[in-house]
Order: structure tokens, then C-alpha cells, then sequence
């Protein structure tokens, strides 16, 4: 699991807990009532707790123990994803498919870190078979999480859509962690003749759930606030279609410039949000809380000086990255500079002379 740059939706995910409000109760969101909410924290409290557990258990070579733990993380995800898509399918109003939204986004942070863990295991040598039999059922748990989430962004209130649209962004398309992982596993030539063939089909389709995940984010690109539409846009016209072709490391630099220019957003923060839906109560403020605190806080103005220059920076990068000029800036503004020199000189400094690498 990657400790340097941890996905935006896990942090996100930390401050949704902290913002519920009071408000977001069963008399504010019909049908759904926050012990919903509740529930989901908590499965997915038990869930990390079994995570920690696995992870000492496989350094320490203890095989029945990792097992079990493994079993109690993958039921509890499972059933925060369970509770969180039923408040989902219930929501009538728009403020309890707000309430689910938060949900599911505690669930689909879960399996984003669960699935991170699996693959970081896999070539420990300790309970091996189970690591690997367990990833491609996470990875299609986290896609149907995520597929329910896309589900609700026309339900929702419309101030809240572009705080869910680049949460889905964020868990869908913010981090190949999951792949790198696995190709390393792979590379390593120390997995058992057994489980090879499962780890290069779980590497196939996470693969592909990242290039599903990339379609779906262009289907609602309009969505996501202002200023991350360019930039986004122009990755994504550029990339989809083509992730299978990219070397595991430079997907991952795709994504995790994704997430950068995600975790750069000026999201004003806090229960006071401008442009509350009259009668939303606290509602706005969970997804405003979700994105504040992470990104540097923000004061509301909806702008970043010379955001405008980021789509085409991009655009020059990603089209040196497919086969075009290396040419750009990397004036960037905001806290997007440090990050995305790092991810341009990482990105260009794993291609080939004359284009794109094949994938492993």
C-alpha cells in the first residue's frame, strides 16, 4: 500500500465521519436515518480494525490468523457497501440521497484501501492463495459502490453534485497503486505457479476498472466544479481507451495526477456553504466538510489565479506523453506546483524515445 500519496477519497473519508451534523437525522432525511450512516462507520471501523490485524499477521507468518482476518475485513466491507447501497436505493429526497452518497463514500474508501492492502500482500509468501482469491471480488466491490454513487449525482442537491462528482473521480480514477502493486508481484517471479495466473488476471481487471472508471468520469465531466474540467478533460480525452497500453508506473502517474488536480479544488468548507438548497439543513456542509481541511481550505471564490493556464500544461504533458511535444510549463499556481512537477518528471522520465510503453 502506498504510504506517500494515499488516495484523496481515504482522507476525504475522515473528515465525512468528523462532519456529519445533527442535523442529518431520520427527521431531515426521510426514509434514511443517520443510524445508516452509523451502521456503515462502524462496519467499516471492524473492517479496518481486521485489516491492521491481517497485515501483522502475514509480517509475523502467522497463516490461520491472517485467514481469519482476512475473512472478517472482506464480510465487514462487504456489509457497510450492503447497508450503504440499500440507503441508496431507498433515498427519496434529495437530502437523504446526499445521506447515501456519504455512505457510499465510506464504503467505497474501504474497499479503495482494502484492495490497496490485498495487492501489497500478495507476494508475502503467507496465506497467499486467499490474498489473491480475494482481489478481483474487491475490485468489483468497489466498482459497484461506485457505480450506485454515479447512480445518485442527478439526485442529489445541485450544490452537492460536483463535491460527489470528484469524489467518484478520486476513488474511480485518483490512484493505480492497486496495479503497480500487482505488476510488481508479478515482476518479482517469487508467486507460487498456482496463484500466477489469478494475480495476471486481478492485474487485467484492475487494469480495466480504472479505464471503466475514466469513461464514467467523462459521462459526467460537466458535473465536477469548474476548475477541474479542463484539466480532467483534457487527461481523459488523451488517456481513455489507452490505459492498457501504459506501463503500470506511468499509469500510476496518470492517476495520481487525477489526484492532484482533484486535491487541488477550492472547496469552501464547513456547514455554512454558499448556495445551500433552502431546507437542506446540514446536508451541503457533510460534502463541503469532505473536501475541506484536505485540500488546504479555500476561501469560496471559486477560482485559482491562472487556473486557466492548467489544461494546457496538461495537455502538452500527457501529449508528450502520447508521442506528441514534451514541451510545457510548470508554472503551476495553487498547491497543485510542488506535486505535479514530481508526477511530470516522473511520467517522462519512464517513457521510451517515440511514444507510449506497451504494458507489461
Amino acid at each position: 500500500m502506498s504510504q506517500v500519496r494515499r488516495s484523496f477519497a481515504v482522507l476525504a473519508t475522515v473528515a465525512a465521519v468528523a462532519a456529519v451534523p445533527a442535523s442529518a437525522s431520520a427527521s431531515t432525511t426521510g426514509a434514511v436515518s443517520k443510524t445508516s450512516v452509523t451502521t456503515v462507520q462502524t462496519n467499516v471501523k471492524n473492517a479496518k480494525k481486521a485489516v491492521k490485524a491481517l497485515k501483522r499477521a502475514v509480517r509475523s507468518g502467522a497463516v490461520t490468523v491472517a485467514k481469519r482476518e482476512l475473512k472478517v475485513a472482506r464480510s465487514q466491507t462487504a456489509a457497510a457497501s450492503r447497508t450503504a447501497r440499500r440507503m441508496a436505493n431507498r433515498a427519496a429526497t434529495e437530502d437523504s440521497a446526499a445521506v447515501a452518497a456519504q455512505a457510499l463514500t465510506i464504503a467505497g474508501t474501504q474497499y479503495d484501501m482494502l484492495l490497496e492492502t490485498l495487492t501489497a500482500l500478495v507476494d508475502e509468501g503467507i496465506a497467499q492463495a486467499p490474498i489473491a482469491g480475494a482481489i478481483g471480488p474487491t475490485i468489483n466491490g468497489k466498482m459497484q459502490v461506485l457505480n450506485v454513487l454515479t447512480s445518485l449525482l442527478d439526485d442529489v442537491p445541485a450544490s452537492v453534485q460536483p463535491m460527489v462528482a470528484s469524489i467518484i473521480a478520486s476513488l474511480g480514477a485518483g490512484d493505480a497503486t492497486e496495479v503497480v502493486n500487482l505488476d510488481n508481484a508479478l515482476n518479482l517471479g517469487t508467486l507460487p505457479a498456482t496463484i500466477t495466473g489469478l494475480v495476471s488476471q486481478c492485474l487485467a481487471l484492475a487494469t480495466d476498472a480504472i479505464a471503466m472508471a475514466m469513461e464514467m468520469i467523462q459521462g459526467f465531466l460537466p458535473m465536477l466544479p469548474t476548475e477541474a474540467q479542463a484539466p480532467l478533460g483534457s487527461i481523459l480525452t488523451q488517456v481513455t481507451g489507452l490505459v492498457g497500453n501504459l506501463i503500470p508506473s506511468v499509469l500510476n502517474t496518470v492517476t495520481g495526477l487525477i489526484n492532484t488536480v482533484i486535491g487541488s479544488l477550492p472547496i469552501v468548507g464547513g456547514g455554512s456553504a454558499t448556495g445551500a438548497t433552502s431546507g437542506l439543513g446540514g446536508i451541503t456542509g457533510i460534502f463541503s466538510g469532505l473536501l475541506s481541511g484536505i485540500v488546504g481550505g479555500g476561501t469560496g471564490t471559486g477560482t485559482v489565479p491562472g487556473v486557466g493556464d492548467v489544461g494546457n500544461i496538461i495537455s502538452d504533458l500527457l501529449g508528450g506523453l502520447l508521442g506528441g511535444s514534451e514541451g510545457g510549463s510548470t508554472n503551476l499556481v495553487g498547491g497543485i506546483i510542488s506535486t505535479v512537477t514530481n508526477l511530470i518528471n516522473s511520467l517522462l522520465g519512464g517513457l521510451l524515445p517515440g511514444g507510449l510503453v506497451p504494458a507489461t
